[in-house]
């Protein structure tokens, strides 16, 4: 009989360790899915050192200039708290809390409170801040600041490094691949009065946006590079002259169509564009084909601005 009960009691024991041990996995599968569910930001602008990965560990998350806050920004032009971005129902949400000079997200004013899915940039004031909400945080996270080496921070175009290294392989390639490339240069007219009218913030938002919209009508395989303060150049793989003086006219009038929203009001600008391409002539370096773009864009600004000058106009 005592044999019996030594043998039951060995089971029971076994039972509970297997119980144990199956609620022990159970709970850190669950613990693991929950973590991994919680979103995180970015500040991608102004770039920082060390960019650092905030996650959303609270059901709302406090974003401004107050040291209380649970996201602590340097910038006078945030609010001590400036926007908050909450977890509901399995789903974020941003909202601000009244700022001074706003909530953007995506560049669109934040009039009321809006779902995040994931790769939304939230601006406030001078900063922007990249949203991710993915299983694997941790890549999107080395992604995004890998990223930024190759990125403008201010208007997320591509910056001059990114430019120049994609030209020189594209151009140490083209003898053999023997492909069309089409360089289209555009310069912001009358920039310094926006900025003298409006003030730098503004300025920094017309930059934005102005990228942005240019951005948004461009094809999947034409690169928007900014080359500095109002310039920026956009690089056309397998384009011929005529396929990239349609494109150079159709952001001019997309930029003048309409004005640029900013925390000001609307702004209206326009831009000159000088487009050249290696069908043109031979090209022996970066600078010699940037050049001959340039000489382009003097004509278009020498000719009255808003328009666009190549060999097709001589």
């Amino acid at each position: 009989m005592k044999q019996v009960n030594n043998e039951l009691n060995e089971k029971l024991s076994i039972g509970n360790s297997q119980t144990e041990i199956f609620d022990f996995l159970l709970a850190t599968e669950v613990s693991s899915v929950h973590d991994s569910f919680h979103g995180c930001v970015v500040q991608i602008c102004p770039v920082m050192p060390q960019s650092e990965m905030f996650r959303m560990l609270k059901q709302r998350t406090v974003i401004g200039r107050e040291l209380a806050c649970d996201i602590v920004l340097n910038d006078n032009a945030v609010s001590r708290r400036h926007a908050a971005i909450d977890l509901s129902d399995m789903n974020y949400f941003v909202t601000d809390l009244g700022s001074r000079n706003g909530t953007f997200v995506d560049d669109k004013l934040l009039q009321e409170r809006r779902s995040l899915k994931g790769g939304e940039q939230i601006r406030l004031g001078g900063t922007i801040l990249k949203f991710m909400e993915s299983v694997d945080k941790e890549a999107s996270y080395h992604d995004v600041v890998n990223n930024l080496m190759a990125r403008d921070p201010l208007t997320n175009a591509f910056n001059r490094s990114y430019m120049t290294s994609t030209l020189e392989k594209l151009l140490a390639s083209l003898p053999f691949s023997k492909q069309n490339l089409a360089l289209i240069m555009i310069d912001i007219d009358h920039f310094k009065k926006v900025n003298d009218t409006n003030g730098h913030l503004v300025g920094d938002e017309v930059l934005r946006v102005f990228s942005e919209r240019i951005r948004y009508i461009l094809r999947e395989t034409d690169a928007l590079c900014r080359v500095g303060g109002e310039e920026f150049v956009v690089i056309c793989e397998q384009t011929v002259l005529q396929d990239a003086v349609r494109i150079a006219e159709r952001i001019r009038l997309t930029v003048s169509a309409t004005p640029l929203s900013t925390q000001s009001g609307p702004v209206s600008v326009t831009c000159s564009l000088g487009v050249m391409t290696l069908d043109q002539a031979n090209f022996a370096t970066v600078e010699d084909l940037l050049c001959g773009a340039d000489e382009r864009l003097y004509l278009a600004k020498a000719s009255g601005r808003n328009c666009v000058r190549s060999a097709l106009h001589q």
